[in-house]
């Protein structure tokens, strides 16, 4: 549970991936907030900066439309030919339920990946 986090903890290397700038604006987790993040990584080459704008609109209208989704990018520093190697995107969603109901959030997971499947179809097929 993010509520457990502190502001405080932000610079310690094991928190380092997690959405830090979401969550310097309300000083940690709210109460009762799960973030799930799928990590992936893009080919360098057309088709993976396609699939990565193509992601990047579907986080973006689904956060225009009330969901507490982003895409970030990771990296780590640019140290000993590291520079170039380490690139990797996140979508995170930020999930708040006061019932702690382990069947809602499955059930808003699969919501969300009936939605990306969708848009897969609608526009790419």
């Amino acid at each position: 549970m993010l509520f457990d986090l502190k502001s405080d903890d932000f610079s310690l290397p094991v928190y380092a991936d997690l959405p830090l700038g979401c969550l310097q604006r309300t000083q940690g987790g709210l109460d009762d907030e799960v973030l799930i993040s799928i990590d992936f990584a893009i080919n360098s080459d057309k088709n993976g900066l396609k699939a990565l704008e193509f992601l990047s609109w579907w986080v973006r209208d689904l956060a225009r439309s009330g969901w507490s989704v982003q895409l970030r990018a990771l990296a780590l520093p640019p140290i000993a030919g590291q520079l170039g190697k380490t690139l990797t995107f996140t979508i995170d969603y930020f999930y708040r339920d006061p019932a702690q109901d382990m069947q809602q959030l499955l059930d808003k997971v699969l919501e969300l990946a009936e939605s990306l499947n969708a848009a897969k179809q609608m526009y790419l097929e």
